[in-house]
């Protein structure tokens, strides 16, 4: 899938998108129409990369590179898509001056980027010598970025602008007759059309650097974007694991920081700080457990966010993570209510999770996490539709985590539950729960949030009489 399918996950790759200080909208496009990587080996080599621009720029930079880097990014703003004209150019369709400025103009900010990329990293991108472009539209070496059909392209072209400018004032106009001027105009006019014909043609033998030039400034922007972001953001560069297992310390989400700092700046609001987790698992099915409040769903959108930031070459949102390489990412989370075709919240959710079912039976290798499945039913029957479907996951080769406040207690897979209310304050950190765990913390939270004491007090005794 390409990225831009992505976006609308309820996960927060949206805001890490926008957040990603790009300067062209050609790195924009080329991110949203790039592929989700599947290869351990690109993804390795590709992090090395990130992680040497990120150390020569942020790691005690010299001060040549700081300037520097101020310079290329001052010069990629004014890198501009033109996929016009190369499609015009490959098309065989004669070019006009604006399409023959933009192909100068390019070429030239391409060979300029190309000699002050040597001082933060030469190897990160590999852009093309464009000299023999510059020429073809700078014949007279005067390295001004505008373009014009200058007198050197065409001798004839010379004679007829050296006879015009003769007859350039109003009184010269007495020795010329108007059909003579109206000659000259026309002759200037199609001399500069066949220039124009010629320079496509020759322009045409570059199309391929030019391209892969294109593409390395997009590249270029890309990553000196996604290393500032690492900065901003506090990112990780991640490890490939190497035995189906992922593995995070640390683990936040950046958007709900960002909420936090943000509201922390309003001395009207006390101080929230997020609550890092740590999590690892395999080709196994999890089930995470607790009351509503308890941030299980955060759990489920941390690491669909950090699995898509990964295969798409990002910095990770973690102090440290390894992590495995899935073919794709299954993310059912929220209400699948459909109304043009119909379906109910129920129904919805139940079609998704079976689209997930297909995929896992099939052997592909598949990071699912179902969020609250079966949530809009009766208890028993909810109960026993999350508890069939875990059982139904055992022993594939996809990762499955579900998070659930039903009761679920089948052997065979592995229980996690949310910490809880310590103190007055949710502690989302999460442990291993034993069989015999039961998740109550909603009355916990009843208790914080001051609800009717009597009613709670009830709930209590009713929980003991069930399970004494």
């Amino acid at each position: 899938m390409l990225f831009k399918e992505y976006l609308n996950k309820p996960c927060g790759i949206r805001f890490m998108f926008d957040s990603l200080n790009l300067m062209s909208s050609v790195a924009r496009k080329m991110i949203l129409y790039s592929g989700i990587s599947n290869n351990k080996k690109e993804l390795e080599n590709y992090y090395k990369t990130l992680e040497k621009i990120y150390n020569t720029l942020y790691n005690n930079p010299l001060p040549e590179v700081s300037s520097t880097l101020a310079s290329v990014k001052h010069k990629l703003l004014s890198f501009r898509d033109i996929d016009g004209t190369m499609q015009r150019l490959i098309n065989d369709v004669v070019l006009d001056d604006i399409d023959l400025f933009e192909i100068k103009y390019l070429s030239m900010l391409s060979n300029s980027l190309k000699k002050e990329i040597k001082v933060i990293g030469y190897d990160v991108v590999n852009i093309p010598d464009l000299d023999n472009v510059v020429d073809i539209l700078d014949p007279d070496k005067l390295n001004i970025e505008s373009f014009y059909i200058y007198n050197s392209y065409s001798k004839d072209l010379e004679n007829v602008r050296k006879e015009l400018k003769k007859h350039s004032s109003v009184d010269d106009l007495d020795g010329v007759s108007s059909e003579r001027l109206l000659e000259l105009l026309e002759k200037e006019k199609l001399l500069e059309a066949e220039i124009r014909g010629e320079l496509s043609k020759k322009l045409k033998n570059y199309y391929n650097d030019i391209k892969k030039a294109i593409e390395e400034l997009g590249k270029l922007d890309i990553i000196l974007a996604k290393a500032l972001q690492i900065k901003e953001l506090q990112l990780s560069f991640p490890k490939i694991s190497y035995d189906n297992t992922t593995s995070y310390k640390g683990m936040f989400h950046p958007q709900i920081v960002d909420m936090y700092n943000r509201s922390n700046a309003d001395s009207r609001v006390g101080n929230k700080i997020f609550t890092p987790i740590d999590i690892s698992f395999g080709l196994e099915s999890i089930a995470i457990i607790g009351a509503n409040m308890g941030g299980k769903t955060v759990v489920l959108k941390m690491l669909a966010l950090n699995q898509l930031l990964f295969q798409f070459g990002f910095g990770v949102a973690a102090k440290e993570a390894i992590i495995d390489i899935k073919d794709d990412i299954e993310i059912c989370i929220g209400d699948d209510q459909n109304i043009e075709q119909g379906l109910s919240s129920f129904a919805g959710e139940i079609k998704a999770i079976d689209r997930v079912l297909q995929r896992v039976e099939n052997g592909e290798r598949v990071l699912a996490l179902i969020d609250e499945p079966a949530r809009t039913t009766n208890p028993v029957e909810g109960t026993a539709l999350v508890t069939a479907l875990i059982k139904m996951l055992i022993d594939r080769q996809s990762s499955v985590l579900i998070t659930t406040h039903y009761n679920v207690v089948r052997e065979g897979f592995k229980r996690l539950r949310v910490n809880g209310l310590k103190d007055g304050v949710m502690d989302y950190r999460l442990k291993e729960a034993l069989q015999s765990d039961v998740p109550c913390e909603a009355l916990n939270i009843a208790k914080m949030l001051g609800v009717n004491k009597n009613w709670i007090d009830s709930a209590e005794k009713e929980i003991e009489e069930i399970y004494n």
